[in-house]
């Protein structure tokens, strides 16, 4: 049950904080044996992250839907911009999975902090941007979508590079971290059907662990979202996690031979 416990914690955390689930599931595997090599736990675990987004933003999810079912016109372009956002990181995941797989190793991941330490490093101050979802143009929600491509890579965190993106492209603090946690839906999802057709998460697994394993990431990935929330509105706070990735980088670099 601890292993639950503590993957579960892990992924929950570190899907939405800036710090990459992926290069922790890479550190766990190959320097501690905590992963699975077929990655059940990864399945699992990614239900809890999809509850706590929608646990997190269930008033606006339902609003917006309800809108867009409804005909009105902001709500539609959200959904639309979505699914904008989200062809980048479906053409990728597709056409270069198997070459970036390649790079699901200690090297790769410490490539992918010292990445994700730039972008959080260059994130504008919170008085930048005002803009909301529904003020971008398609070209711009691809370039986020871009972004979250990218993030494909180990290390590079997916809710770093996209808030980074959508800062930069003058969305405000919260509407960049609502814009990036909606995003995350569908490319979810998609992971997780992708891996369901290859491997079965319930074979090695029992129904005991996996309730607390999903559990654990639901809520801890709730109170993250809640603790992104707040970092973005103090810079310095949001930049700070920085330190951790440049720190986590190198010692993963230095580690894996580099």
């Amino acid at each position: 049950m601890w292993r639950a416990i503590l993957l579960g914690m892990v992924q929950g955390l570190s899907e939405f904080l800036p710090i990459s689930s992926s290069g922790h599931l890479i550190i766990l595997r190959n320097f501690f044996g905590l992963v699975s090599q077929e990655g059940q736990w990864e399945v699992v675990l990614h239900g809890g992250t999809l509850l706590a987004i929608i646990a997190g933003y269930r008033h606006d999810l339902i609003s917006v839907m309800r809108g867009a079912i409804q005909g009105q016109n902001s709500d539609r372009k959200t959904v639309a911009l979505i699914v904008t956002a989200t062809v980048p990181a479906l053409m990728v995941g597709y056409s270069l999975k198997m070459w970036i797989t390649q790079w699901f190793i200690p090297l790769g991941a410490g490539a992918g902090w010292l990445a994700t330490t730039a972008a959080l490093w260059m994130t504008p101050h919170s008085g930048y941007g005002t803009r909301e979802i529904k003020d971008m143009s398609w070209l711009e929600t691809f370039v986020i979508g871009v972004a979250q491509a990218m993030a494909l890579w180990p290390g590079l965190s997916r809710s770093g590079s996209t808030i980074f993106a959508g800062r930069v492209l003058g969305l405000s603090p919260q509407e960049a971290a609502r814009f990036s946690f909606y995003m995350a839906i569908p490319v979810t999802v998609g992971a997780m059907v992708l891996t369901f057709s290859s491997v079965s998460p319930f074979a090695n697994i029992s129904l005991s662990a996996m309730a607390i394993g999903v559990g654990v990431a639901a809520i801890s990935g709730v109170f993250a979202i809640e603790w992104v929330k707040r970092a973005l509105e103090a810079t310095r706070l949001w930049r700070q996690f920085g330190w951790y990735t440049l720190i986590l980088g190198l010692v993963t670099l230095w580690l894996g031979g580099l």
